[in-house]
């Protein structure tokens, strides 16, 4: 049977994986800093921007975005520069999940920022590098399937 492609370190690779390590920079930094203080006062956050969220603090949203967003931003980038199948479908899906984070964070704070639209356009990089990246994966699955 033939051997299903890993992921290879092309153009939509090196895309997809320099995106992760910038995400997961900005992610975790942001995270320990919401964590250690999860009033917002690091991050000069009014936490009166939480109402009608089901957060109480910037605790949990840091542990989210410190632990999805920035540690596991880095691990799929590393299981990506070591050839893993799976890792292309992992950043799609931290792609699409920056996204939508993005999306619930501005309809509950109601408040734009320039980070905003970059990180959304992040997310979106991610997700689109990681169709181009994986391809030939998922086709090596479906073929195999079929």
């Amino acid at each position: 049977m033939n051997e299903i492609a890993r992921p290879q370190m092309n153009r939509a690779g090196r895309t997809a994986v320099g995106l992760l390590a910038f995400l997961g920079i900005g992610a975790l930094a942001g995270g320990v800093a919401l964590i250690s203080k999860p009033d917002g006062s690091v991050m000069q956050f009014d936490q009166a921007i939480l109402a009608g969220s089901p957060f109480k603090d910037f605790f949990f949203p840091g542990l989210i975005l410190g632990g999805l967003f920035g540690a596991g931003s880095f691990l799929v980038a590393a299981l990506g520069l070591r050839g893993v199948r799976l890792a292309p479908f992992l950043a799609f899906a931290i792609g699409c999940g920056l996204m939508i984070w993005i999306v619930v964070e501005l309809a509950i704070i109601k408040e734009l920022s320039v980070l905003h639209p970059l990180y959304f356009c992040i997310g979106l990089g991610i997700a689109a590098a990681a169709v181009s990246w994986g391809w030939p994966t998922f086709t090596g699955w479906r073929a195999r399937r079929g």
